[in-house]
């Protein structure tokens, strides 16, 4: 298995993240923008990410994680982890109109649980961990997630949530990809999924993809894309119940249904 870390030159946080990824974690050079340490390799790229459509069948990689700034007009501070994917017909940032990446919940489970312990174990506590619902590109068919530090345009990230990333992005990487039977897909609730992260942390439930209110309603043959592009397979569906208004509840059951997937309100 391919596993591979992606670096986007573009990007202050990537970038920070390679720094420490070989100051710290012991990668070695092995060509122009290339560096490995045991089964996982570093990839150095030119263009923005989200834009780097297809990464994973140009690279022949089995896995990508992209560590990567976020940024929040709310200002939201956060490390955060997510799928990758478009609910609508809006590519601005990368992806295609309507088309979900394929993802991994044994992956996000891993990242989301890193980034906790290892903010937790550095006194790191003015940043919440979350998980993201699924947005922008780059599209790939290769499981794919970002893993994410930031918020604030003017706040500068410091060393210490650099590393946390980097630990986050290393362990994902280690992990071997299997089926689970008690993965789902995720609906409703806001873009920064309170109700996904706090199952997820909990050992609940893993989940892959997740679609917020906001992107609400969606068609069948996205459902299936959510299912079919998430590594596990899930068969069950987490409904957050006040999460969705009743009109895109109604129509989301009976979607869910025809696909004989089992649903759990939370």
């Amino acid at each position: 298995m391919r596993r591979v870390i992606i670096i986007s030159r573009v990007d202050d946080v990537s970038m920070s993240v390679g720094d420490v990824l070989v100051e710290s974690f012991g990668f070695r050079e092995t060509g122009e923008g290339r560096f490995s340490r045991g089964k996982v390799e570093l990839v150095y790229i030119d263009e923005k990410h989200i834009f780097a459509e297809e990464i994973g069948e140009r690279l022949k990689a089995d896995l990508v994680i992209v560590p990567s700034s976020h940024r929040s007009e709310k200002g939201v501070q956060a490390f955060l982890t997510h799928p990758v994917g478009n609910w609508t017909e809006d590519s601005s940032y990368g992806g295609r109109p309507r088309q979900l990446s394929a993802t991994s919940a044994l992956m996000l489970r891993e990242s989301l649980k890193t980034l906790w312990e290892e903010s937790n174990k550095l006194g790191i506590d003015d940043l919440d961990v979350r998980l993201e619902v699924t947005h922008h590109g780059p599209y790939t068919t290769v499981p794919i997630i970002f893993i994410e530090v930031g918020g604030s345009f003017e706040k500068i990230v410091s060393r210490r949530e650099i590393e946390v990333v980097a630990a986050a992005s290393l362990k994902t990487a280690e992990i071997e990809l299997h089926r689970i039977e008690n993965t789902a897909i995720g609906f409703g609730g806001g873009h920064y999924a309170p109700s996904f992260t706090k199952i997820v942390l909990e050992g609940d439930y893993l989940v892959g993809h997740m679609c917020p209110k906001y992107a609400l309603p969606i068609t069948l043959e996205q459902i299936k894309q959510a299912v079919e592009r998430t590594y596990e397979k899930p068969r069950i569906a987490l409904i957050d119940w006040k999460g969705i208004t009743s009109n895109n509840r109604k129509e989301l059951v009976s979607q869910l249904e025809s696909l004989n997937l089992e649903i759990i309100k939370i």
